[in-house]
Parts: C-alpha cells; sequence; structure tokens
C-alpha cells in the first residue's frame, strides 16, 4: 500500500511566514494607530473638562458676589502693591487681569453679617482671582472682613502660608490665557468694574501629555445676584 502524504516545500513556508508577518505588522499598525486616536481624544476631553470646571467654578462665586471692585477693599498683608500697601490689588479687564468680588459675609450658621440692624448693608469678604504668569496658575486669595462672627478665614501666597493663614488654592493650572470682561445694566462692556452687572471670562488652557500639546477654551458669562 501506498501511502500519499501531503506537506509544505521550504519555499512554501517561507511565503507563509513572511505573509503573516505582514499581516501582523499592518494589523499592529492598525491598532497602535487607534490607541493613539482614542488617547489623544481623551487626552482632549480632560483638558476640555477641566478648563470647563474651573470657569464654572469662578461664575458660581460671581453670581453670589454683591460686587466687582476696583480694588480690594479689605486690607491685605500681601497685596501686590509693595510693602505697606494693604490696597494695592487693581480689578482691570483685559488679558491676564485680576477680578476682584465683593462677597457676603456669613457667620458659622451661614447668616448673612449686616452692618446696620435695619439690614441694608452687608459686610462683605474680598476674593481675589489673579494669574501668575511664572508657574501659569490661577490663584484664588480670600480675605476676609474682621467682623465679629464671620466664617471667612483670609488666604496667603503659598510662600508665606501658615496653619493661621493658609495657601491660596489653585483653581487651575497650565493656563495659556484668560481674560476679563465687565458689562454694565445695559449689557455694554466696560472697562472700570465700578457698576458692573455681569462679568464675562474667558479661560485656555494649554498642557502637555507625552509629545502632543491639548488646548481647551471655555467662556461664561455670570451675573451678580446680591447686588
Amino acid at each position: 500500500m501506498t501511502t500519499n502524504q501531503a506537506g509544505f516545500s521550504l519555499l512554501e513556508l517561507l511565503i507563509a511566514i513572511t505573509a503573516s508577518s505582514i499581516l501582523l505588522l499592518v494589523g499592529g499598525t492598525f491598532v497602535g494607530q487607534g490607541t493613539l486616536s482614542i488617547n489623544a481624544d481623551l487626552n482632549k476631553t480632560l483638558v476640555q473638562t477641566d478648563t470647563e470646571t474651573a470657569v464654572n467654578t469662578i461664575a458660581k462665586v460671581i453670581k453670589s458676589a454683591r460686587s466687582v471692585e476696583a480694588q480690594n477693599s479689605q486690607p491685605d498683608l500681601y497685596s501686590p502693591g509693595g510693602s505697606g500697601n494693604l490696597y494695592g490689588w487693581s480689578g482691570i479687564a483685559g488679558s491676564n487681569g485680576t477680578l476682584i468680588l465683593a462677597i457676603p459675609s456669613r457667620d458659622t450658621s451661614g447668616n448673612l453679617l449686616y452692618v446696620d440692624g435695619l439690614h441694608t448693608n452687608l459686610y462683605t469678604d474680598d476674593i481675589v482671582y489673579y494669574f501668575d504668569a511664572t508657574s501659569k496658575k490661577l490663584y484664588k486669595r480670600t480675605i476676609a472682613n474682621a467682623v465679629s462672627g464671620n466664617i471667612a478665614v483670609t488666604t496667603c501666597p503659598p510662600l508665606y502660608a501658615t496653619p493661621a493663614c493658609p495657601a491660596d488654592s489653585v483653581i487651575v493650572q497650565d493656563i495659556a490665557n484668560l481674560t476679563t470682561s465687565y458689562f454694565d445694566s445695559n449689557n455694554v462692556s466696560v472697562s472700570i468694574p465700578t457698576g458692573t452687572e455681569s462679568v464675562g471670562y474667558t479661560l485656555t488652557e494649554t498642557r502637555v501629555i507625552g509629545n502632543k500639546s491639548y488646548a481647551g477654551t471655555y467662556t461664561t458669562n455670570a451675573s451678580l445676584r446680591n447686588k
């Protein structure tokens, strides 16, 4: 009895191996490109979400403000005006401008603190949002009114922070640009914050992840509700 056994020649085996290698290489390339694309989309979404969250956080504070200030009304030992100038913060509209908000003071129960018994005038704290060009971070400083019962706590620059004066909060980092705009009761843009009814805030964040740069921009316009 004769048995016929089919087999592969050396040439056929080499061809098969080569073809398989090419298919694996092509498949791996598509998978790699797909993974990179997914990661890029995810990173872009993360940066955009981070930017949006920061702006919405600021907008919430703007809505609770009594007024927008041209300079801080509460004395600040670390104001940028230099030694001895306790009122050196300047709230100027425009690119990388400082935003100064007068926020009603409250006690530990959340009650508003009034200057007079008729409840016609409120005590206020200062909330200052300022951009640090060196670190590319947006900070929030609280300058608490010294009125008795006020729950607010004054904060300080991180370099000078103590248990009694905690560090200013970092709202967002990797800032490429921020723009502040002020609008009066007729929705007309004004450069001086006095009489401001609403604040426009645009923030652009640029972050490098791996070897790629991702940018996110978000804009809001928030009206003061405690005037």
